[in-house]
């Protein structure tokens, strides 16, 4: 793990009882990277405009300076407490993936990836801390669309503070759904048939546990007020109030803030990167979620200094051409505690 840890790690001994509760605080984030991809061709996948013949001329040498770019940033998230969980959007391969995490992140982290039927190739991950959170079981759902559309799995993962009897769970969901291109309203029934088929899973957890502890990160590629999310997924605003099986889009100060944001859509920041929880997660029994500290990641470095797009996300790649930044998302985050006794 890094060097300096920041689990701050309170053990209070209860006068009396032989026993010992263990308090942690880590956080939870997610990450589209803008196409972390290899430079070989892979001839299953439409990724030949990540190669050193494509489009973008890619070469081993952006290559190298991509991997520096993600591990200084999960380094800096990482400053501000244990970054115990971290979803990823747009990785090719596990290959790229375990080279990031070893050669350059050098944490320590576990990962969970699998090749999604996305016929650009790009999957989603999930990495994860073993020193703070057990993996007790994970699972790749498919997202079936009509008309043959292909995107990306759900990953879901549970897992526990420790391994003790009876220690909490949290189920972690991270999400990656199609995209926009070719119109909002058009694409629009892709992205509520995918929000159908993570809240019929969700439905399945609650049915069981209906105080379980769930956090669900992602690319939505639509925005909190969107049918997708607000109808379908039934993911609300705390205010006015929750009804009974209700998800709580902890983004939706960042949405409604016309100055905070994770991405840009003509000139204007929008929250497309979000961070939803189940009641569960506000009750202070098991994991519980920090209230209010849910906000984009945004160090000077990741946004755009000068000339006509300054003040946009610092991406890599900008009007097809090779732009030298880190990603056309930022990074969204929260602090998680828990509680095991």
């Amino acid at each position: 793990m890094f060097a300096i840890r920041s689990l701050r790690i309170v053990l209070i001994f209860l006068v009396g009882l032989s026993s010992a509760i263990a308090q942690i605080s880590f956080q939870a984030a997610f990450w589209n990277v803008e196409n972390l991809f290899d430079t070989a061709n892979d001839v299953s996948t439409q990724d030949d405009d990540f190669t050193p013949a494509g489009r973008y001329a890619w070469s081993e040498t952006q290559l190298l300076k991509k991997y520096y770019d993600l591990s200084t940033v999960i380094h800096d998230i990482s400053r501000d407490g244990e970054l115990a969980l971290l979803g990823l959007a747009e990785i090719e391969n596990r290959s790229v993936l375990e080279r990031l995490n070893t050669d350059f992140i050098k944490s320590g982290y576990q990962i969970i990836h699998k090749e999604s039927p996305d016929e650009r190739g790009i999957d989603c991950a999930l990495l994860y801390d073993p020193d703070i959170l057990y993996l007790k079981r994970h699972q790749f759902i498919p997202v079936f669309l009509a008309g043959n559309e292909k995107t990306r799995d759900i990953i879901e993962a549970e897992f526990v503070f420790s391994q003790n009897s009876g220690a909490p769970s949290i189920y972690v969901f991270v999400n990656h759904w199609p995209s926009r291109w070719g119109g909002q309203s058009e694409t629009e029934p892709l992205r509520l048939a995918t929000a159908l088929t993570l809240r019929t899973r969700i439905d399945e957890i609650l049915m069981i546990d209906p105080g379980a502890d769930i956090i669900l990160m992602g690319d939505f590629n639509d925005y909190p007020d969107n049918r997708s999310l607000y109808e379908v997924l039934r993911a609300r605003d705390l205010i006015p109030k929750l009804n009974p099986g209700d998800l709580i889009n902890t983004t939706w100060r960042t949405h409604s803030d016309p100055y905070l944001g994770t991405c840009m859509f003509d000139g204007a920041w929008v929250t497309l990167d979000q961070i939803i929880i189940s009641p569960g997660l506000m009750d202070k029994k098991g994991f519980t979620w920090q209230f209010g500290t849910t906000a984009p990641f945004r160090p000077d470095y990741l946004i755009e200094a000068d000339g006509e797009y300054a003040g946009w996300p610092f991406r890599m790649h900008r009007r097809g051409e090779y732009n030298g930044g880190y990603s056309d998302h930022l990074p969204i985050r929260c602090q998680i505690s828990v509680t095991d006794s």
